[in-house]
């Protein structure tokens, strides 16, 4: 039988996630390791932008998917409601027709396209497809989704304000709301990428 030795050296932690120790501690590491990977789906870029608004990357998520309880979903969970948009009133509600069948969606989407230069186009599909081959200096392409994602955000909280607080506002508002939170995220990262964020400014300001 051999003899063990003991050292008589205080024991220690030793981080080693791939094999080789490191100095510091790495979540991202950790997550990366015990996450189950999938392919990347095509349309991953147009909604997690890393200059993005979170929580309008996290609506668009849920549009893309089409799992947000629009009217048409709503009926077939068997819950009676009016099918109608709320928007204009004259067509069922789902989620193609809010991005931008709706005539009230497409006032508000086709105003923000012109100002980033885009060629907007009412129908989900189309429009989500030119997005994802969408090609041009990086400012703009990102200005595009900026502007688009807002659409989809502000448009879903002016229809669940109609819905909710009986609370109705001319698209026109909407188009305030849309510049002011564009502007104020270009804005947030004028110090970490100056050179971005001017190009960016600049072009919102252009048209």
């Amino acid at each position: 039988m051999s003899t063990i030795t003991l050292s008589t050296e205080a024991d220690e932690y030793q981080w080693s996630p791939l094999g080789t120790p490191m100095a510091t501690f790495s979540t991202g590491l950790v997550y990366n390791e015990i996450k189950h990977h999938k392919q990347r789906v095509s349309w991953c870029s147009v909604v997690w932008t890393s200059r993005g608004i979170p929580k309008h990357n996290f609506l668009t998520w849920l549009m893309i998917l089409n799992r947000s309880p629009t009217k048409d979903r709503m009926i077939s969970w068997g819950i009676s409601t009016d099918p109608l948009c709320i928007l204009c009133n004259s067509s069922p509600e789902s989620r193609d027709h809010l991005y931008f069948e709706c005539s009230y969606s497409w006032n508000l989407w086709s105003e923000l396209a012109r100002r980033t230069n885009w060629i907007a186009s009412r129908n989900w599909v189309i429009g989500l497809r030119s997005l994802q081959s969408s090609t041009g200096p990086k400012h703009q392409r990102l200005l595009i989704l900026l502007a688009w994602q807002a659409s989809i955000y502000l448009l879903w909280t002016e229809r669940n304000n109609r819905h909710h607080r009986k609370d109705f506002r001319p698209f026109s508002s909407l188009v305030k709301q849309a510049d002011s939170l564009i502007r104020n995220r270009i804005s947030s990262f004028r110090n970490q990428n100056p050179s971005l964020s001017s190009n960016m400014i600049q072009a919102w300001f252009a048209v």
